[in-house]
């Protein structure tokens, strides 16, 4: 039996240079441009006490420059990415069908109790060689191909829902008994109140794969069985 799950029910130095060590500031200034000879100023600043101070100071703004730099650069790049992803783009389907195939599925609450339907509407199936997954492009290897089922669901209750859209639809390949599920999803699928959600499935299979059956139902109800005809 499917399930739903209802939401919403549940400072290095002080800026006053008065002198450390008989060091006085306006002395220094008013006597550097006739006093202070080379020999002078060299001893100046290997005897300061100022020195490991502004040494300190030097570092930390070239260290902050860099960073600064480094920040505005990746943030460009960044940029580059996103956009190149915005524009990614696949190529054509190789085989497509149209369906149209219209389902109605009980929506029950906690208690069991049918409070609405969703109509799951299976609107085509394609085959393709490359697919968008999670924002990324994935390629087939060769000899492989994707089924994808493109699928439009309609929540006409007043409560948002959530359901696993995988859970209708299993593909039968050639006389198989086996029934596969699909391996690419966006499940759980959250379809708000009075509201439609698009979404789809894909199945990877081999490309020269002819006879391919969808089954549709739910888990525990009545199945129909719909054979594909890719052109």
């Amino acid at each position: 039996m499917n399930t739903f799950r209802l939401k919403g029910s549940s400072t290095l130095f002080s800026s006053d240079f008065s002198s450390p060590s008989g060091f006085n500031q306006s002395n220094f200034s008013s006597h550097n441009s006739s006093s202070m000879s080379p020999k002078k100023v060299k001893k100046f600043f290997r005897t300061s006490p100022f020195l490991p101070f502004a040494i300190v100071l030097v570092v930390v703004i070239v260290i902050a420059g860099f960073g600064i730099s480094r920040l505005m650069a990746n943030g460009k790049g960044s940029q580059t990415v996103l956009s190149a992803n915005n524009k990614t783009s696949l190529d054509k389907p190789t085989a497509t069908e149209t369906l149209n195939k219209s389902y109605d599925f009980p929506l029950k609450d906690a208690t069991g109790k049918e409070v609405s339907k969703l109509n799951y509407i299976i609107q085509s199936v394609e085959l393709r060689d490359s697919i968008i997954v999670k924002g990324q492009q994935a390629t087939a290897i060769k000899g492989r191909t994707f089924l994808i089922v493109n699928l439009k669901i309609t929540n006409s209750y007043d409560k948002s829902v959530q359901l696993n859209s995988k859970d209708y639809i299993r593909l039968i390949v050639g006389s198989s008994t086996e029934k596969l599920a699909a391996d690419i999803h966006n499940d759980p699928v959250d379809v708000q109140a009075i509201s439609t959600k698009y979404t789809r499935l894909g199945f990877p299979i081999d490309e020269n794969e002819q006879s391919l059956t969808l089954q549709v139902g739910e888990i525990t109800g009545k199945k129909d069985q719909i054979k594909l005809d890719l052109k």
